[in-house]
């Protein structure tokens, strides 16, 4: 197991594991010396270990250090102040899974395409209310009916296209582009019967296109551009990325799970959980995201709501989880929006959700995990 507490500037070695220590500039440590009592400060640092080290404790008992792992992160105001990872990234070559392996954060990327949309609805390019038609030519007579708050919200009726990808003989290994993929789309000539709520990852690839030609740029440019580069994250657009520091995908029975699909919009994020818990502080105080995220959510069972790209919880937490393959993802914001959690894993049967609960009860129980 490899944690490493991310808290500060200067990093010191205790019993073999790297801890960053914070050290003020010395005007302030002497100004913080007279006015907090030390009784008050030996009390949050003695709180503050117990966290770490019943986090790091949970990742031991929890992740199972000869399989595919899992790598998790908790950040308070924007600010990562504890990160662990145990596992392995490569099974063949057993490298671990650390606090710096990427992962595909799959279905989590879709609060990404969602921004970008309404960050676009800010600058004039666009309305919710546009039917998708007006931006993606060649769809069935739906593309004049649906709109861009029905795709975002998920009320499209619109059927996954991995259904229709199945029918041209395209697995999962195989390749299936962006084009190919929104191909695959054009080809469903009839919607879902119903109304209301209805998850296909259909409507995000359709709303990457958008965001494409509103802006006159793809979205993965748009959100390096806008997001990932003005917020300092690490994070790019790169579905089947293959790298030495990305882990590797296992199926259920600890064989490799790879896919061939490079569609985005839906999927395709590769960051690790320290990078993604501190873009979970965008809810509390940022300026990317704002108010109009909860704008129009709609009822998906069992009192949650789906905003754009996020899931608001009964107890008004934040969350969405993630799978492609064996890559699988649980982010989680808390209910005060003080506290974000972020577990990612690249095995299909580790234990994330064990794992983020754990977390959630050391380092917020009451909010929780909401699962």
């Amino acid at each position: 197991m490899v944690r490493l507490l991310l808290v500060g500037a200067a990093t010191v070695i205790l019993a073999g594991v790297f801890v960053a220590v914070a050290l003020a500039p010395t005007h302030m440590r002497v100004r913080e010396a007279a006015h907090t009592p030390i009784a008050a400060t030996v009390a949050r640092d003695a709180a503050m270990a117990d966290k770490v080290k019943r986090s790091d404790d949970a990742v031991t008992k929890l992740v199972n250090a000869t399989q595919p792992g899992c790598s998790a992160a908790v950040a308070r105001h924007g600010r990562v102040v504890w990160a662990g990872a145990g596992g392995l990234a490569d099974l063949a070559t057993k490298t671990p899974d650390t606090t710096t392996t990427r992962f595909d954060i799959a279905s989590v990327s879709k609060q990404f395409t969602a921004t970008a949309i309404l960050m676009l609805q800010r600058d004039g390019k666009l309305k919710l209310g546009d039917p998708i038609g007006k931006y993606v030519d060649g769809l069935p007579a739906w593309g004049e009916t649906v709109t861009l708050d029905q795709l975002m919200h998920h009320t499209s009726r619109i059927p996954d296209y991995w259904v229709e990808l199945g029918k041209v003989g395209i697995g999962f290994s195989q390749t299936a582009t962006q084009q190919t993929t929104l191909d695959a789309i054009r080809r469903e000539k009839k919607l879902d019967p119903g109304t209301g709520y209805e998850y296909s990852n259909s409507n995000y690839v359709l709303l990457a296109e958008v965001v494409g030609n509103a802006s006159g740029t793809p979205l993965p440019q748009f959100l390096a551009d806008r997001i990932f580069t003005p917020l300092g994250l690490a994070m790019v657009v790169a579905p089947t990325l293959k790298a030495p520091d990305v882990a590797l995908s296992y199926d259920d029975t600890m064989q490799l799970q790879q896919s061939g699909w490079t569609a985005y919009g839906y999927s395709g994020i590769i960051t690790t959980p320290s990078e993604l818990a501190k873009w979970g502080d965008q809810y509390r105080a940022g300026t990317i995201i704002q108010d109009d995220f909860a704008v129009g959510a709609v009822d998906e069972g069992a009192g949650e709501k789906y905003a754009a790209g996020m899931d608001i919880q009964v107890n008004g937490g934040l969350n969405h989880t993630g799978r492609i393959g064996g890559y699988v993802t649980d982010f989680t914001v808390s209910k005060d929006r003080e506290t974000v959690i972020a577990v990612m894993c690249n095995g299909h049967t580790s234990n994330r959700w064990g794992l983020t609960d754990a977390l959630w009860k050391i380092w917020d129980p009451t909010s929780g995990s909401g699962h």
